[in-house]
């Protein structure tokens, strides 16, 4: 009997260990789907996390692309680099003493052409034994090479006047860009309708509009490749001369204010004069001899118009006393005769 409870007990034991070895096998992998779930989270996580960086590193590239687009465009770097950056026009006058000015533009044109510019206008006279050298030069050049050109050109010779200015077009370029596209997507609302028309009229009404819009579009786009040219370009006005003469005349005539025009519109009121008396003193000779000729002509024209005249009333006075007389002498056999009618019949 007590040999039947021990048996039943390590049987009893032998079930418990090989349930709690069970549990324990069964608790294993789960546990190992548990880590293998953080494993994967965290890997996601982490991927997560990535992805931003990776967005933020292509944006970086998406945005040094775009800075060297600007950088490659029609606006030259310097000038616009980012939209918020001012656009500016910048305009440089230089004038210059040298020894040849023939030898110093031709120096100019190859160090502008060297840096991409280019010659816009030029008028120079070169000296000879009778007159010295002097000339005008209009060089446009790549803004973000300006400094460095006008630092070449310095050297051709002595630099007497210098003139910078930079006017901001930031204001108006935008203001044109905002009306192009407002230009832009008016145009294609237009384009929409004109599809979508219910009749002819409604169509070439539409199609009117729309054709304004596109010339008003295309002018506002000139616009905006005018300023973009010049922002990207500067304009240098290059004055040489051999003789200082030559360029304080420049000077004068570049001055600007009330005094400036006072002084001009005197100097136009003498030249005025000027002329007058030049011309009076060139046709003083011709009025002297047509007086010495004319004045006598005149008096002897008078005298003779006098002369007629009195003739012409003495003969008319003898022709009216002659007239009287014919008509006394024809009234007289009429009163002889007894006519009725006649002077003297009594008649009234």
């Amino acid at each position: 009997m007590r040999t039947k409870w021990i048996t039943a007990v390590l049987a009893l034991l032998l079930v418990l260990a090989g349930c709690s070895a069970g549990s324990t096998n069964d608790s294993s992998p789960a546990g190992a789907d548990s880590d293998a779930s953080v494993e994967q989270f965290e890997d996601d996580a982490g991927m997560e996390r990535a992805q931003p960086d990776s967005a933020m590193d292509g944006d970086g590239e998406a945005a040094a692309a775009d800075d060297s687009t600007v950088a490659g465009g029609s606006v030259a770097p310097g000038a616009v680099t980012t939209e918020d950056a001012p656009m500016m026009v910048r305009r440089v006058e230089l004038k210059m003493l040298v020894e040849d000015v023939a030898a110093a533009a031709a120096q100019a044109r190859a160090s502008v052409s060297g840096a991409g510019g280019w010659v816009q206008s030029e008028e120079i006279v070169p000296g000879t034994e009778d007159r010295d050298g002097h000339g005008s030069m209009v060089l446009r050049v790549p803004s973000s090479d300006l400094d460095g050109i006008i630092t070449s050109l310095s050297e051709l010779g002595e630099v007497t006047f210098t003139r910078s200015t930079a006017e901001d077009v930031t204001a108006e370029y935008r203001d044109v860009e905002a009306r192009v596209a407002t230009l832009e997507a008016g145009a294609e609302r237009l384009r929409d309708l004109i599809a979508d028309a219910p009749s002819v009229e409604s169509i070439a009404s539409l199609e009117r509009e729309l054709t304004s819009r596109e010339a008003d579009l295309d002018a506002l786009k000139a616009r905006m490749k005018v300023l973009e040219a010049d922002v990207s370009r500067s304009t240098i006005t290059l004055h040489l001369a051999e003789e200082s003469d030559d360029l304080e005349v420049l000077n004068e005539d570049d001055d600007t204010g009330f005094m400036s025009g006072l002084r001009a519109g005197w100097e136009a009121f003498v030249a005025s004069g000027t002329i007058a008396l030049t011309a009076i003193g060139a046709l003083l000779p011709f009025l002297a001899l047509a007086a010495l000729l004319g004045i006598p002509l005149l008096l002897w024209r008078r005298r003779r118009t006098r002369a007629r005249t009195g003739t012409t009333r003495a003969t008319s006075r003898q022709a009216g006393a002659a007239q009287a007389g014919l008509a006394s002498k024809d009234d007289r056999p009429a009163a002889a005769a007894g006519d009725p009618d006649g002077p003297g019949s009594g008649r009234p």
